[in-house]
C-alpha cells in the first residue's frame, strides 16, 4: 500500500498564513467561505486550508477563495512568494551564522585587552563605577 504523502513546504506554510490573513481582512469566517463557495469548498476543507492541515492549498481552492473574499489573486500570490523568499533566506542565513559562543571567540587575549584600553583611552568608552552617583552612598558597612 503506497501513500502519496508529501512534506509541506515553506511556500505551502505561507499560503495557508496569507490565505488566513485575506479571509481575515475579508470580515469572513470558515462557515461564510462555505455559503459564498456554494459549498465548493467545505467548512472543514477551509478549516484545513487556515491551519496548513492535511493537503496544502489547491490552485482552484486558492482562486475561489481570493474570489469570494474580493482579494486579488496575483497580489496575493506575490505576498506569498515575497513572504516564502524572505523565510528561506532567513533559514539559509540562520543555518551558515555560528553559534553565539563561535561569534566572540578572541585569537588574542592580549590584542582584546589592548583594543579596550585604546576604546577607553579615546573617550570611546567609559568606566561605569567611575560614573555611578550612588557610590558613596551608605554608611559603608554594607557593601556596594
Amino acid at each position: 500500500m503506497s501513500t502519496n504523502k508529501r512534506e509541506r513546504t515553506i511556500v505551502d506554510d505561507v499560503s495557508a498564513k496569507i490565505l488566513d490573513r485575506v479571509i481575515n481582512r475579508a470580515g469572513m469566517n470558515n462557515s461564510a467561505i462555505d455559503r459564498a463557495s456554494k459549498s465548493a469548498i467545505g467548512y472543514n476543507r477551509v478549516r484545513d486550508i487556515r491551519n496548513a492541515l492535511k493537503a496544502p492549498v489547491r490552485l482552484s481552492e486558492f482562486l475561489l477563495i481570493c474570489e469570494v473574499c474580493n482579494a486579488d489573486p496575483v497580489q496575493t500570490l506575490r505576498e506569498i512568494i515575497t513572504e516564502a523568499r524572505r523565510m528561506e533566506l532567513e533559514q539559509q542565513t540562520a543555518s551558515t551564522k555560528k553559534p553565539a559562543g563561535e561569534r566572540f571567540v578572541v585569537d588574542d587575549e592580549q590584542a582584546r585587552v589592548a583594543e579596550t584600553l585604546k576604546k577607553l583611552h579615546r573617550g570611546d568608552m567609559d568606566i561605569v563605577a567611575l560614573e555611578d552617583e550612588h557610590k558613596f552612598d551608605g554608611d559603608g558597612d554594607e557593601p556596594a
